[in-house]
């Protein structure tokens, strides 16, 4: 295991289980959490829990960053507030020469080629957005599509690997998170389609679990398919809506900004936004 010091910013409902990999392997982990109560379980499990963000980044070879939205990540690391208070000292630029700054939000791939440019001089920056639930990460089973250049992903992926199997070089700065929004889009058109075969299979008397039990032997299957057995329809819809209505609507930023037309996938993808949904 190489000798890496890692930080991690976001200790929320993904971040969390990755900080427990991490730990489980060796790493020296140091993290900010805002509660208190969170802060002692970190601590008693072996993590050093620092005050700021900013002290975070200092500390760490390895700085990642698992927040919800740009926003979130804007604020963080370039000291940006959208609340109109004053502005942060830039967590970004706490970071040492030679370290690596891993950044799991899916968001705009515009909004990761800056944070590259703006990174101090010698910190390699490492696109890396997540295919996966909280659950595979603790299965250690959580996809990472990383963008960055080869040398880079080849520095940082025995970190990753803590968390995550497999992790797959799809290109430099950028390239993850263009990939990961069309993986999103067409995951919220498959699960919007799983969730209508549900209520087809429900009106003529067949639960959703039993349906989706049957159909992952069948031509029918997808992963949106196989969640079915996991939970019921409206606990998916819950579950994933906030993560789906935010990556679409990044989709559709980028795309009216290049001028592309999403077409069929733009059109099945509106449901994440609407009032009608499946239940």
């Amino acid at each position: 295991m190489a000798e890496f010091r890692v930080g991690f910013i976001g200790v929320g409902q993904m971040g969390r289980p990755m900080v427990d990999r991490l730990l489980a392997a060796g790493y020296p982990v140091t993290v900010y959490v805002r509660r208190p109560q969170v802060a002692a379980e970190l601590a008693s499990a072996g993590a050093h829990v620092l005050p700021t963000p900013a002290d975070v980044a200092a500390a760490a070879d390895v700085l990642c960053v698992c927040l919800f939205s740009d926003t979130q990540l804007t604020e963080v690391l370039l000291g940006a507030n959208s609340d109109g208070d004053k502005p942060r000292p830039p967590v970004i630029d706490a970071l040492r020469p030679g370290s690596y700054l891993v950044n799991h939000v899916t968001g705009s791939p515009v909004l990761a080629q800056e944070l590259a440019r703006r990174a101090p001089h010698g910190v390699r920056y490492v696109d890396a957005p997540m295919s996966g639930t909280d659950r595979d990460i603790r299965a250690g089973r959580l996809t990472l599509l990383v963008g960055a250049t080869a040398e880079d992903f080849e520095s940082v992926r025995p970190v990753l690997a803590a968390y995550s199997d497999p992790v797959i070089h799809v290109g430099g700065v950028g390239d993850g998170q263009r990939i990961k929004l069309v993986n999103n889009l067409l995951f919220t058109v498959h699960l919007r389609i799983a969730l209508e075969a549900a209520r087809l299979g429900q009106s003529v008397g067949i639960e959703p679990a039993d349906l989706a039990r049957v159909l992952a032997t069948c031509s029918g299957n997808s992963y949106a398919v196989a969640l079915l057995q996991q939970a019921p329809p409206a606990a998916i819809t819950e579950s994933a809506r906030p993560y789906l209505t935010k990556d679409v609507a990044v989709v559709r930023q980028v795309a009216e900004g290049l001028g592309i037309d999403l077409g069929l996938l733009g059109a099945l993808s509106t449901w994440v936004d609407a009032s009608d949904e499946p239940r």
